[in-house]
C-alpha cells in the first residue's frame, strides 16, 4: 500500500482516515524483513493520528467564546540589541 502525503490525507473524511489507519496497522503486523517500509508505515500512521486529533480539537476551538485579551498580548516586544540597552 502506498503511503499518502499529508495534503492528500487532509482531503479525506474522518471515517476514511480511520480505515486507512487500520489498514496500515494490519500491514505493520504482516510486515516481513523490510525496516524501511516499517518506518514509512509508522510515519503514515502518525500523520493520520495527527489529523484525527486536529479534527477532534477543531470544533472545541471554534466553540470557545472570544474572551478579553491581555492588554499586552498585541504589544510588540523590543528587539534585543536594537538600541534598548543600558549605557
Amino acid at each position: 500500500m502506498a503511503v499518502a502525503k499529508i495534503k492528500d490525507l487532509r482531503a479525506l473524511p474522518r471515517d476514511e482516515l480511520q480505515r486507512k489507519l487500520e489498514a496500515y496497522r494490519r500491514e505493520m503486523l504482516e510486515l516481513g524483513d523490510n525496516p524501511k517500509k516499517g518506518m514509512n508505515l509508522k510515519k503514515a500512521m502518525a500523520r493520520i493520528l495527527t489529523l484525527l486529533n486536529e479534527m477532534e480539537k477543531a470544533p472545541a476551538k471554534a466553540a470557545k467564546p472570544a474572551g478579553k485579551q491581555h492588554p499586552a498580548a498585541g504589544a510588540q516586544q523590543p528587539t534585543p540589541g536594537a538600541g534598548n540597552r543600558k549605557r
